[in-house]
């Protein structure tokens, strides 16, 4: 069944451009991409008005999350290295030097 779509011309230009270059008619682009919204129930990527710089602190405040969280089951789980074993293996290690 035929489906109309309006966009702006340099966008449709540049979109039939870069469908090409990949191997793929516009069409076919936008089949696989109406297939994949009805397969996943979901846009196949992340919509959001978050700024670049939001988007990196966010990224930022997850490494430190996640570092947090590394180093908390480590000390749980007693997989680490106190400050005497530190200062031990530092001076055997200058000891073989």
């Amino acid at each position: 069944m035929p489906m109309t779509i309006s966009i702006d011309d340099d966008l449709k230009h540049e979109f039939t451009d870069v469908c090409k270059a990949i191997g793929l008619s516009p069409s076919a682009a936008i089949t696989i991409f109406a297939k994949t919204v009805v397969r996943e129930r979901s846009i196949p990527f992340t919509l959001t008005a978050e700024s670049a710089d939001a988007r990196a602190a966010r990224a930022y405040d997850q490494a430190i999350y996640d570092g947090v969280m590394r180093a908390h089951r480590q000390f749980e789980s007693g997989d680490f290295l106190t400050r005497e074993a530190s200062l031990g293996l530092r001076s055997s290690q200058g000891a073989s030097e």
